[in-house]
């Protein structure tokens, strides 16, 4: 018996098979294209997201063996990007993803409407550009024809359930993503659809996660070579399973999800503790767990930055990866240099995460001089995003949320080097999974609870999710980090005012959600 797992991620998706151990046995990738046609833009064929999502789990079937029979299909996908649907289920335009910042106008009449405060009470998450919600404003307003004739809004978890197996199904934690769920009632927030001219039947049925929803339909299972008996098992929003398949389920153990994007979590039994990191940015909404919360911090910008230097600035490893059977980014990280980096870059290519949240903040190399070379650089890539880390821990510490343990997974935990830097910058030992695709074996620990393997999701992580090894900082260099991050904590305050105006909205200044003096006073 084995069960699949789709991780929908923002550039790649995932089918990984694993059995009732935890093992992995097979895994499929494919990568799908952002489309950016304005800056700040970024949207997605959903059709050819579609295919290949087709491909992988096709590739994962064909090579089952008897004794590895898929029992079931769980999603584990990307939040808030959205799926515009006509009345036969085609798309009326790209899905407008999570990174999209396009929306602040939107954001701002949210704001000014409801309120911050109401709308984080509701869904757990702060007006910001990359909600859900946003995008569908924006669309309404600028795209008028398209949303008037859009049947069904969906997210990806739901979107691929509807393929599938002809059912819209998504779990509590992707719902609240969308800022249209209310976390308390476990319901589509019927006050937000009245503003937005939004029906509930516009959307998707919402169950909680490691539930059995439906089949694969026949024709669907014909053409991707599974069993018309494979079930479809509600998995959740990406990072909520990453939580759950690095083992993260207790209080104290933070989760370090390193992906395009990267996230800092814990797994709290109360979230009306985390209302005082509001002032923060930090959204706490429900997990894949029953009954608990996922506190988390999000920086936009993460493997992504890297992906951005090798697309620009590493032709020649790209080449020589390609003639060796490399991997381009392991090359790149490997050449980076050993000592900390003599320059700095601040990270925010897409606009800043937490604790500031605003879309406005651009990212910037500072310290060039006529030695800089492309490997300190490089470092200072690999740097800038740990030390973006260590501002939103600190916060979480000083407010009395403990990180007692670090788990590490994700493309960038493939890394051993870049796991090291990470943690002589945060001075906390790092752990690692054995298996690092952690949100597809938070999607088979799921199945196999939902099938009835384990009578509780944390007994099926217990026996699961197995840690692989321990990276411990180094002493000397992280006091060198320490002092070259109190520098960094300078910088973004130092260059939001230049960001303001090279924006050409100099004018707006008061509306972004954090201040950075507020941050320093504590």
């Amino acid at each position: 018996m084995s069960f699949l797992s789709l991780d929908l991620g923002t550039t790649v998706c995932k089918a990984a098979l694993f059995n009732i151990e935890g093992k992995l046995i097979d895994i499929a990738t494919e990568e799908y294209p952002v489309i950016s046609s304005h800056p700040g833009w970024a949207e997605q064929d959903t059709e050819i997201v579609w295919e290949k999502v087709v491909e992988v789990i096709g590739r994962i079937a064909r090579k089952t063996h008897a004794d590895e029979v898929i029992q079931s299909i769980c999603i584990s996908a990307q939040g808030e990007a959205v799926v515009f649907l006509d009345k036969k289920g085609n798309p009326l335009r790209h899905c407008i993803l999570g990174m999209d910042m396009r929306s602040t106008e939107q954001t701002k009449r949210l704001k000014e409407e409801f309120s911050k405060e109401k709308l984080y009470h509701i869904s757990g998450v702060i007006p910001h550009p990359i909600t859900t919600l946003a995008k569908i404003l924006w669309v309404k307003d600028n795209q008028p024809d398209i949303f008037k004739n859009v049947a069904q809004f969906l997210c990806y978890e739901d979107f691929i359930f509807s393929r599938l197996g002809g059912i819209a199904a998504i779990d509590y934690s992707l719902a609240s993503r969308t800022m249209m769920f209310d976390i308390d009632e476990k319901k589509w927030c019927s006050w937000i659809l009245d503003y937005t001219e939004i029906k509930e039947e516009q959307l998707a049925r919402v169950y909680p996660s490691g539930k059995v929803v439906g089949k694969v339909s026949p024709g669907i299972a014909k053409k991707l070579g599974l069993s018309k008996e494979v079930k479809l098992v509600t998995g959740g929003h990406d990072v909520t399973c990453a939580a759950l398949g690095t083992g993260a389920i207790k209080e104290g153990i933070g989760a370090n999800i390193l992906g395009t994007a990267e996230i800092f979590g814990l797994t709290l039994e109360d979230r009306q503790e985390a209302q005082k990191l509001k002032t923060f940015n930090f959204a706490c909404y429900p997990h894949v767990l029953p009954e608990k919360y996922f506190l988390m911090s999000l920086n936009q910008t993460g493997g992504l930055l890297l992906k951005w230097f090798r697309d620009n600035f590493a032709e020649k490893e790209i080449e020589i990866a390609k003639k060796e059977a490399r991997d381009a980014f392991e090359l790149l990280v490997a050449k980076a240099k050993n000592k900390p980096a003599d320059s700095m870059v601040l990270p925010h290519l897409v606009g800043s995460g937490t604790p500031w949240v605003n879309p406005l903040s651009k990212a910037a190399v500072i310290g060039l001089t006529l030695h800089t070379g492309k490997s300190d650089i490089l470092k200072a890539v690999l740097e800038s995003v740990c030390f973006e880390q260590k501002i939103n821990i600190e916060i979480l510490e000083k407010y009395g949320f403990a990180t007692d343990e670090i788990r590490a997974v994700g493309g960038q935990a493939k890394s051993d080097k870049w796991l090291k830097i990470r943690a002589d910058i945060l001075g906390k030992t790092i752990k690692t999974l054995k298996v690092s695709d952690a949100s597809c074996l938070g999607g088979a620990i799921l199945s196999s609870y939902a099938l009835g393997y384990y009578p509780s999701i944390d007994e099926a992580a217990q026996v699961m999710v197995k840690v692989k090894s321990e990276i411990e900082p180094d002493k000397s260099f992280h006091k060198r980090y320490l002092e070259k991050y109190q520098i960094f904590k300078k910088v973004y305050p130092a260059l939001k005012e230049i960001n303001y105006e090279l924006s050409g909205i100099l004018k707006n200044k008061g509306n972004e959600t954090f201040s950075y003096n507020l941050y320093r006073k504590g």
